[in-house]
């Protein structure tokens, strides 16, 4: 048993690397001034596949602590080191998420609209039907 905990936590570690590594590229990436949207979205399923392994290997490892006799201690520095990951899983699809929703308005079509000059009412009375009909 304390062999195949072993395993699962060399196992964890390469995909928390590995996890470190796309968070680290999501991070670069949401950092530039005009950050490419299909690289965050490609990024983006990345991390969700990566953090999903994470999950359940996680999700093994603390089986086999809690089937241990007396691994309380132990199964919560494996919680609060596990609620890390999660964490910054969270925050990243969270940045990531608002970033591309507020590039998508700031990347719509810009227009060359002609400037539109109203005529001014000067007071007099006589051309006050002029100014008026401009808005017709």
């Amino acid at each position: 048993m304390a062999m195949d905990l072993t395993l699962l936590k060399t196992q964890r570690k390469s995909f928390r690397t590995s996890f470190t590594v796309c968070a680290k590229k999501i991070e670069d990436e949401l950092i530039k001034e005009a950050p490419e949207l299909k690289k965050l979205s490609i990024l983006k399923s990345q991390i969700s596949d990566k953090f999903s392994r994470l999950e359940t290997c996680q999700a093994e490892i603390t089986n086999l602590i809690l089937k241990i006799e007396d691994s309380e201690q132990a199964y919560e520095e494996d919680f609060l080191s596990a609620e890390k990951y999660r964490n910054k899983y969270i925050e990243l699809c969270s940045k990531s998420l608002k970033d591309s929703s507020t590039k998508d308005f700031s990347e719509k079509r810009k227009f060359k609209l002609p400037k539109i000059e109203l005529k001014k009412f000067d007071g007099d009375a006589k051309d006050y039907l002029t100014f008026w009909s401009q808005f017709r």
